[in-house]
């Protein structure tokens, strides 16, 4: 009778893993090409291992499932689980009523394919947009910004440079987004206003 020690089944779960990790490097070579160009190989694979862990800790386990969790995050970023932007994918990630993974993240697709669409446009005029205002601003200008209340200069700053992206996120999020980039900026000892606010940007775009 054939037996398997544990040591082997161990070692078949890497080999598992490393052929799902390599045909999803394939994957998004092909269907993600400018984030596979930006970021390297290397950092595609941490990213890939980040997924599988993020997607087995939502209960998606097959392949299909995992494959499409990953997709998101390279859609909507490696945190859109936590992200204040996105309180929907959380909603959804946490629907008890919704027994099927496959069936969950197909709704968690779908909703990601609209909100997109709506952010960022038509032909995607609504980012190139925001990407030309980002470029505008300048550090002189946060350098000016005297005022105590961030919070407000923040939002002012995301109205301005995307607009479309903050009627869809809607107002209770970009205040808990502003909130979540001050807490953010203590832990990694950014003191500044300027720094502040840059840093939160930056969240809100990328």
């Amino acid at each position: 009778m054939l037996k398997i020690r544990k040591e082997q089944y161990e070692e078949l779960g890497k080999i598992s893993l490393k052929k799902f990790e390599d045909s999803m490097v394939e994957h998004i070579k092909e269907f993600f090409p400018e984030n596979y160009d930006a970021l390297g190989e290397p950092v595609v694979r941490n990213v890939i291992k980040y997924g599988v862990d993020r997607a087995e800790a939502h209960g998606f386990e097959t392949e299909p499932d995992v494959n499409m969790y990953i997709d998101l995050m390279f859609l909507l970023g490696s945190h859109f689980d936590t992200d204040p932007q996105l309180p929907w994918a959380a909603a959804i990630l946490e629907d008890e009523t919704i027994a099927d993974s496959a069936i969950r993240v197909e709704k968690l697709y779908d909703q990601a394919d609209e909100y997109l669409d709506r952010v960022e446009g038509p032909d995607d005029e609504h980012l190139t947009n925001a990407l030309d205002e980002f470029s505008d601003i300048s550090f002189e200008e946060l350098l000016l910004t005297r005022s105590e209340d961030i919070q407000n200069i923040t939002m002012s700053l995301l109205r301005r440079i995307w607009p479309e992206k903050c009627q869809v996120v809607g107002h209770a999020a970009l205040r808990n987004l502003i909130r979540y980039g001050e807490e953010s900026t203590q832990r990694h000892r950014i003191t500044s206003q300027r720094g502040v606010v840059l840093y939160t940007v930056l969240m809100f775009m990328l």
